[in-house]
C-alpha cells in the first residue's frame, strides 16, 4: 500500500481522451477522502494535456494518521466511482501554519511547535506613479529561476513568510512573461488580454513549482487571490483583467474604475467567473502545507472610513467587508485542509478585524493614520503604538510592508523589525517599487550601487538566530512598555516581556531604562553586528540600565541564571 506522511501531499492523477470544450468546466471531479474519524472531501482540476491525453488531478495532504480510502465522484464515466487507498505515515514536517492556541498573538504549527515568523511582506512591486528614481514601473516580470534565485536568498537568511500579490496585481502595462501573470489564458500579452473561459496552465504550473521551491526551503506563502489596490486607480484598472474591455466581465463605475463594481455579490455574472477562479485556485493549491490565503490587500488602506461609524466611510465599506467575508467563507468550505485565511488589509474596519474568516491579520503599517512620511522618528514611535493597538484584537498581525521612507535605509529597517517584533507585529520590508531578481540580478543591489545581497537579510538572520540561540519564549511574552519605570515611547525604548521571568527591551537609539526585576542576568546584544557585549547580574527590585553607545542595543534579560 502506498504510505503517505502525515501533512504530505498525495496526487491522484487521471487521464483520458475523451474531448470537452471547455475542460475546466466541464468536467466535475471530487474525491471524498475516509481517515481515522474524519472524512474530507477534495475537488480536482484540470491540468492540460500529456502525451495526447487529457489531464485532471486531485491533491490531499492527510492530517491524521493510518489508514485512508478514497472515492472518486465525477461527471465523467471514466473517472467516477473510482477508488483506493493509502496509509499515513509519520509526519517529516511540523505541519501547516496555524494560531498558536494558547497564545494567539503568535503563530504555530500544526503539530503544535511555536513558529517564529520572519516576514518580507509583499513582494517587490511597480511603482504607482510616484517621482522617486528608484521606481520601476514597467520591470520586466521575473522568471520562473529569479523567483527561486529570491526564494532562495531569502531563505539563506531565515526569511520564512512571504505575501505574493501576483494573481490580480495590475499595475504593469503589460506583460512580458506569461508564466507570472494572469491566471486566465492569455490572447495579447501587449494588452493584457485574456480569454475569461479558460485558465493559463502556464502561469498555475510555473505557481505549482514554485511552491514546491518554497515549502523545501521553509517558506510560507500568502497567496493573495483577491486583490484590490489596483479597482482604484484608472490606470490600472484600464489593464486589470477583470475589465471587460481586456475580456473581463466588469464594466467601469462612473469614474472610470473597477472600485465598488468590485464589490458586488449580486452580479451574477461577476459571481460566476469569480466562484469558477476561486474554486480553481483553491482546489490546485490547498494541499501544499506552506499555504495561507490572503483574500484581499491594502483594503484597509485604500477605505477611509471614520472609525466610529461606518455610514461615514468615503468608499463602500460594508460592501467591501461583506464580499471579503463572504469569499472567507466559500475557501473555508472548499479548503478541507483548514488552511489560514486573512481578509486584510483589515486596516481599522471592524467588520474585517473581528471576522471569523479573518484568522490573522494583514495590514499595513500605520503611516496614514499616525505620522507624516519622511518622519524616521515619528514613525518608530508609531510602529510601536500600532503594535500595542493590534494587540487588543488577539490575533497574529502581519505587517504588509513598512513606510517607503525607508528604502534603502537598512539602518532604519533593522529598527522597524526589532520594534515590531517587541511590539507584537510581524514586520515586513519596505515599500519597494521595483523588481526582485531579474535575469539573475538582484535588482535592489543594483539600484542601490553594492555588491552582494542587501544588508538588511542579515540583520533579519541575526534576530532569527537571537531568539533560537536564547531559546527565547517568546510565544508567552507581550508588549509591555508599562514595565518600564525609567524609559519611555518618547525615548524610543520598548519592552517585551513575560513578567518576572524573561524580558527583551529594545532601545532604538541608546539611552536609559529601569526596571522592577526578579533576580536574574541581563544580556547586552547589537543587532547590527551579532555581538553580545556584556552580561549583567540582575537583583530582586530595581535595576538600571544604560545602552553601550547611542547606536540600537537588545537588553535580553531572564530571571535566574542563564
Amino acid at each position: 500500500m502506498r504510505t503517505i506522511p502525515k501533512w504530505e501531499i498525495i496526487e491522484l492523477k487521471l487521464e483520458t481522451e475523451h474531448n470537452y470544450g471547455n475542460p475546466f468546466i466541464d468536467v466535475q471531479l471530487e474525491a471524498e477522502f475516509a481517515g481515522p474519524g474524519t472524512i474530507r472531501t477534495m475537488e480536482g482540476f484540470y491540468d492540460g494535456c500529456e502525451n495526447g491525453r487529457h489531464v485532471w488531478r486531485i491533491r490531499f495532504a492527510p492530517m491524521k494518521e493510518g489508514e485512508w480510502t478514497y472515492r472518486i465522484h465525477s461527471n465523467h464515466g471514466e473517472f467516477d466511482g473510482g477508488t483506493g487507498g493509502f496509509r499515513c505515515t509519520g509526519p517529516v514536517s511540523g505541519g501547516g501554519l496555524t494560531v498558536n492556541p494558547h497564545f494567539p498573538h503568535w503563530f504555530a504549527r500544526e503539530d503544535g511547535s511555536h513558529q517564529m515568523i520572519c516576514n518580507e511582506g509583499w513582494y517587490p512591486h511597480p511603482c504607482n506613479g510616484f517621482d522617486r528614481e528608484y521606481e520601476r514601473r514597467d520591470f520586466k516580470q521575473p522568471g520562473e529561476d529569479d523567483m527561486k534565485k529570491y526564494l532562495q536568498m531569502l531563505a539563506d537568511h531565515r526569511v520564512n513568510f512571504l505575501l505574493d500579490i501576483g494573481q490580480l496585481y495590475a499595475r504593469q502595462s503589460c506583460i512580458t512573461d506569461t508564466g507570472f501573470r494572469w491566471p486566465w489564458k492569455v490572447l495579447d500579452a501587449g494588452s493584457n488580454r485574456i480569454d475569461r473561459d479558460f485558465f493559463n496552465l502556464e502561469y498555475y504550473q510555473r505557481t505549482d513549482r514554485i511552491l514546491e521551491f518554497a515549502l523545501k526551503n521553509d517558506i510560507f506563502f500568502g497567496m493573495e487571490i483577491l486583490y484590490d489596490n489596483s479597482l482604484v486607480r484608472a490606470d490600472e484598472w484600464s489593464h486589470h483583467p477583470l475589465n471587460v474591455k481586456n475580456g473581463g466581465w466588469l464594466q467601469d463605475n462612473e469614474f472610470g474604475t473597477g472600485w465598488g463594481v468590485m464589490f458586488d455579490l449580486h452580479n451574477e455574472i461577476h459571481m460566476k467567473y469569480m466562484e469558477r477562479y476561486v474554486r480553481y485556485t483553491v482546489a490546485r493549491f490547498s494541499a501544499f502545507r506552506n499555504i495561507v490565503w490572503a483574500i484581499g490587500s491594502e483594503i484597509g488602506n485604500l477605505l477611509t472610513a471614520d472609525e466610529s461609524s461606518i455610514e461615514n466611510a468615503k468608499y463602500p465599506v460594508k460592501a467591501a467587508a461583506d464580499w471579503y467575508n463572504y469569499w472567507g467563507q466559500y475557501i473555508a468550505g472548499k479548503d478541507p485542509h483548514g488552511r489560514l485565511r486573512s481578509l486584510g488589509d483589515t486596516g481599522r474596519i471592524h467588520e474585517m478585524i473581528n471576522s471569523g474568516q479573518n484568522n490573522f491579520h494583514i495590514t499595513q503599517d500605520p503611516r496614514n493614520n499616525y505620522y507624516p512620511m519622511g518622519d524616521l522618528e515619528a514613525c518608530f514611535k508609531a510602529v510601536n503604538r500600532f503594535g500595542e493597538d493590534f494587540w487588543q484584537y488577539g490575533k497574529p498581525v502581519v505587517v504588509g510592508e513598512m513606510t517607503s521612507s525607508t528604502v534603502g535605509e537598512y539602518g532604519a529597517e533593522r529598527r522597524l523589525y526589532w520594534i515590531g517584533f517587541v511590539s507584537g507585529l510581524h514586520m515586513g520590508r519596505a515599500d519597494r517599487h521595483f523588481g526582485p531578481v531579474i535575469d539573475g540580478r538582484l535588482i535592489e543591489s543594483e539600484i542601490f550601487g553594492f555588491e552582494g545581497i542587501p544588508v538588511i537579510y542579515e540583520d533579519i538572520r541575526r534576530l532569527a538566530e537571537f531568539i533560537e540561540s536564547r531559546k527565547v519564549k517568546f510565544w508567552r511574552m507581550s508588549p509591555s512598555d508599562h514595565l518600564l519605570k525609567k524609559g519611555s515611547e518618547e525615548d524610543m525604548i520598548y519592552c517585551l516581556a513575560e513578567e518576572k521571568k524573561e524580558y527583551i527591551v529594545y532601545f532604538v537609539r541608546g539611552g536609559s531604562a529601569e526596571l522592577e526585576l526578579p533576580d536574574g542576568r541581563a544580556e547586552w546584544y547589537r543587532p547590527a553586528t551579532g555581538e553580545s557585549e556584556a552580561h549583567i547580574r540582575c537583583e530582586e527590585g530595581n535595576n538600571s540600565f544604560t545602552a553601550p553607545d547611542n547606536d540600537d542595543w537588545v537588553l535580553y534579560i531572564k530571571a535566574g541564571e542563564f
